[in-house]
């Protein structure tokens, strides 16, 4: 069986609503911060990671999963009508990034976390 290293920045992390699918993946990293990506917001229900300035980070966690693992989600995340999965070698983990680079419509995540992000909208 193959596993692949894939990490995760907005719903599946720890606290997002998704986080409960990876049960039974292996926390490889924690609070691993990804330079050169941005985070935007789209309509406060997932978010979407673009290629950006070296300067800019996203938080996220890597985990290791197995492939029947990584085909559920790959579902959960619309593989090639929202995202592309793309192999980062600097990184030694998969990334699951906005399908193009059009962001005109979305709002900018400036922290690059969006569970802080989205904690502080719902304590509003």
């Amino acid at each position: 069986m193959q596993y692949y290293n894939v990490f995760v920045y907005g719903t599946l992390r720890k606290g997002g609503i998704y986080h409960d699918l990876l049960e039974s993946a292996v926390l490889k990293r924690e609070n691993y911060r990804l330079p050169g990506y941005r985070l935007y917001d789209f309509q406060q229900w997932y978010p979407f990671l673009v290629k950006a300035n070296v300067a800019d980070t996203v938080v996220g966690e890597i985990y290791t999963v197995d492939e029947s693992l990584l085909q559920e989600l790959h579902q959960l995340e619309d593989l090639e009508e929202l995202y592309r999965f793309s192999y980062l070698p600097e990184h030694e983990c998969y990334v699951y990034e906005k399908f193009d680079q059009y962001v005109k419509d979305l709002l900018l995540i400036p922290s690059g976390d969006w569970i802080s992000y989205i904690s502080k909208l719902s304590n509003c």
